[in-house]
């Protein structure tokens, strides 16, 4: 791509491990739950009744934070080995404990993956930390303690164009007949 004049840009994404729900305490976590009347994207969609699985609020808290900073020499994020520009949108939680280390907690939410699996989602624990660690930071957390992972968490690096060179078509400027949709499209940061 680069032969043929396209602009290309590291960026860099994570995502947080996930757990098996045999292994979490929802007792002590704050249920939410799905709303009671389900909004259709469009005015010609009927309206649906589906199956809604409650979600569940947690939170870090100084034990966590203590864990992220002891071992932010581990995190390729953080030790430069991963270099690529990060999302605006979704901070690691090592991002999350050094530039916001006046909050004494952050939100964590337990979401299932799906109707028929037993595997969460840890929403707000994205890492690049190693699983040691996200075991140990993970089982500080109210409802954690006993955690058993399925996926650990993982951050990865990947290129992409500026978006610049595409028409609204998403077909690139300098070559006609070529178009890009997807991931490759580089969200821009402010």
């Amino acid at each position: 791509m680069k032969d043929l004049g396209i602009e290309i840009v590291r960026f860099k994404t994570g995502t947080p491990a996930r757990v098996n729900k045999n292994s979490i305490d929802f007792s002590k976590m704050e249920i939410q739950n799905g709303d009671d009347e389900i909004e259709m994207f469009s005015f010609e969609d009927e309206e649906k009744k589906i199956n809604q699985v409650p979600c569940y609020l947690t939170y870090t808290n100084e034990k966590t934070h203590e864990i992220i900073r002891k071992n932010l020499h581990r995190s390729p994020l953080y030790a430069g080995k991963i270099e690529g520009t990060g999302p605006r949108y979704c901070p690691s939680i090592e991002d999350k404990v050094v530039r916001f280390s006046d909050k004494p907690r952050h939100q964590i939410f337990i979401e299932p993956m799906g109707l028929n699996t037993d595997e969460m989602y840890v929403q707000g624990m994205s890492s690049s930390l190693p699983e040691d660690v996200q075991i140990a930071m993970y089982r500080t957390i109210a409802g954690l303690e006993n955690v058993e992972f399925t996926r650990p968490a993982y951050a990865i690096e990947y290129d992409c164009i500026e978006p610049s060179q595409l028409k609204l078509s998403l077909e690139l400027k300098q070559l006609s007949g070529m178009f890009f949709a997807g991931q490759i499209n580089r969200n821009f940061r402010l």
